[in-house]
């Protein structure tokens, strides 16, 4: 029985490591709490030529990720441009927040990722 909940005890620790770690993200690095914005590269054709950055709009589209088993929301460039009312995409950020606190057999994880498109 000792070895069967040292086994359990082993694969749970395991586990919330791979929630902490998040290695499908290349830019979520942060063990504990994340929150940081990087850039994206949406096409060819995204107008790179920005006369005043201070008028542009912004759009937001938002998916939500509670304990790594159920991500909602829709996050794409397109839903962040039609939130945002952009025809003319400048340029896109993507932005992370994440909260992880392991606490024995139960570990707490939500995640927020945020497309922001910029644009007229």
């Amino acid at each position: 029985m000792k070895k069967f909940l040292l086994i359990l005890a082993l694969a749970t620790i395991s586990v919330q490591f791979a929630f902490a770690s998040d290695v499908s993200s290349y830019f979520d690095q942060g063990g504990i709490y994340t929150g940081s914005s990087f850039p994206v590269d949406v096409a060819k054709n995204v107008e790179r030529n920005v006369p005043n950055f201070e008028n542009l709009k912004c759009g937001e589209a938002t998916t939500n990720n509670i304990l790594g088993l159920v991500e909602t929301g829709d996050r794409g460039v397109q839903a962040a441009a039609r939130n945002g009312g952009i025809t003319k995409i400048h340029y896109v950020d993507t932005k992370i927040n994440k909260v992880y606190i392991p606490l024995g057999f139960i570990p707490i994880y939500v995640k927020q990722t945020k497309t922001l498109v910029y644009g007229e």
